[in-house]
């Protein structure tokens, strides 16, 4: 009977209990206790923790305060899985300090990188005001370069290009006449008798004419002609791709419409008019060896002379070179 429970109890399989001792009440008690247990145990190794034993008693009480243990346990572990570290345990002595430290940790971890994510997201946004600073500071200098640029090529007072631009603009388009072995004029004019004009009407008066000659001039001028302020009250005027004959129509043209205007300026009763001293790029000069810039300076100091000539006679005309054999101005 003792070698039947040993086999009970050791063996893995549950043997079948002989006739012999299913008669006796207290032994078929204790081997079905024992298989229950046996049974339970079996599948609590295999992590199955719900204990399906019929009997009571110390053991099978142990065995359920056990299981119920380990059950709370996995439901505490399911509980820190899913990031909530506030639960402790405090029936399975070393055991329960250690996930006890486990879920302390967590927790704290957990802290630290919301934490960090928080000083990460400060810093972002931190980043992105930094950009968006940085952004407009380089838009407002970019806008502040463009417009000291663009005082530094345009005269303040007329809003047109100055001298600095045109000496550039000017030996630019001269190297392009001279490749294309185009025809190119070039205009200077002068105001008459300004300084009459200012003293009589004031320097508001005479700006005002200025400002008024630079609009007549940019009514008729071409897209592709280039005009500036040359200084005071003298401007000039490139003229590509137009032959000799073609700027002194474009001269005369400019000089009648300005002097037949009558309102050059508020509370002035003297038109204004206008000398012109017209120079033109020949074959010969374009084919010199001299540079582009030395050709537009040659160009502008024909074109001034011609203009200090028109100026001699009284004004109001225009005066040029004839370009087949380069002689003194000649009066139109």
């Amino acid at each position: 009977m003792f070698k039947f429970l040993e086999k009970v109890i050791t063996e893995s399989k549950t043997p079948v209990l002989p006739p012999e001792y299913a008669q006796w009440d207290t032994f078929n008690s204790l081997f079905q206790h024992t298989s229950e247990i046996k049974s339970a145990l079996a599948n609590f190794a295999k992590g199955d923790l719900d204990l399906r034993v019929v009997k009571k008693g110390a053991t099978t009480g142990n065995l359920k305060a056990i299981l119920a243990n380990l059950s709370h346990l996995a439901w505490q572990f399911k509980v820190a899985a899913q990031g909530d570290f506030s639960h402790t345990v405090d029936f399975m002595g070393e055991f329960s300090d250690a996930f006890n430290m486990m879920t302390t940790n967590l927790a704290r971890h957990e802290k630290e990188i919301s934490e960090k994510q928080q000083q990460l997201a400060f810093m972002a946004e931190e980043l992105k005001k930094e950009i968006r600073h940085r952004d407009m500071v380089e838009a407002a200098l970019k806008e502040s370069e463009n417009n000291y640029r663009n005082l530094a090529l345009h005269d303040p007072l007329t809003k047109i290009y100055n001298r600095s631009y045109f000496s550039e603009a000017g030996a630019r388009e001269v190297e392009i006449t001279r490749r294309r072995g185009d025809e190119l004029c070039l205009l200077m004019m002068d105001l008459d008798k300004f300084k009459r004009f200012n003293d009589t009407f004031g320097h508001l008066s005479g700006d005002a004419a200025l400002i008024h000659i630079t609009r007549i001039v940019q009514e008729i001028q071409r897209k592709t002609d280039i005009f500036a302020r040359f200084g005071g009250e003298e401007f000039v005027l490139l003229l590509p791709q137009t032959p000799f004959s073609g700027g002194k129509i474009i001269a005369e043209k400019l000089r009648a419409e300005i002097a037949s205007r009558r309102d050059p300026a508020p509370n002035t009763s003297e038109p204004i008019t206008i000398s012109i001293g017209l120079a033109s790029l020949t074959q010969k000069e374009a084919l010199k060896e001299s540079s582009s810039e030395a050709i537009l300076r040659d160009l502008i100091a024909r074109a001034d002379e011609a203009l200090y000539d028109a100026k001699k006679v009284g004004g109001n005309c225009v005066c040029y070179f004839t370009p087949a054999t380069e002689a003194p101005p000649t009066l139109t």
